[in-house]
This record gives C-alpha cells, structure tokens and sequence, in this order.
C-alpha cells in the first residue's frame, strides 16, 4: 500500500475531526512502539540467540577489517 491507496482509502472512510486526531494518534503510537535502537535489537539478539549473535558479531569484526584492504586493492587495480 502507497501513500496514494492510503489517501483513498481515507477519502472514502471521511472520519470527522475527532476520529482522525484518534486514529492519527494510535497510528503514532504503533510506529513509536515498533521503533527500537540498533543498541536494543542487538540485546534481544544476544538474549534469544547467543550463538548466533556471537557468530554475527565475528562476521561484522572480519568484514569491516577486510572491507578497507579489499576497496584499497580495487582501486589500484582499476
């Protein structure tokens, strides 16, 4: 769904005042509940998932120390 389907969709249910600042307000509140830190997805990651949050990690560590090597040897090549 686009923001054009949600406008006709919006168009045709014509809520009054009232129920547009309600549905605004819980449509708000949805999005803010489901917005998490990076910081806290990786805490649930460690506390559902340890093994594979520590596999996660290592494969983070060796990507960001081979990435700069690898974008240095690609650019003297080409």
């Amino acid at each position: 769904m686009n923001e054009d389907d949600f406008g006709g969709l919006w168009a045709a249910l014509e809520p009054d005042a009232r129920s547009r600042r309600r549905i605004d307000a819980r449509v708000g509140g949805w999005l803010e509940a489901r917005d998490t830190t990076l910081a806290a997805e990786w805490l649930a990651l460690f506390r559902f998932e340890p093994i594979a949050a520590i596999g996660l990690v290592g494969v983070s560590a060796v990507a960001l120390i081979t990435t700069t090597p690898l974008l240095w040897l690609a650019r003297a090549l080409s």
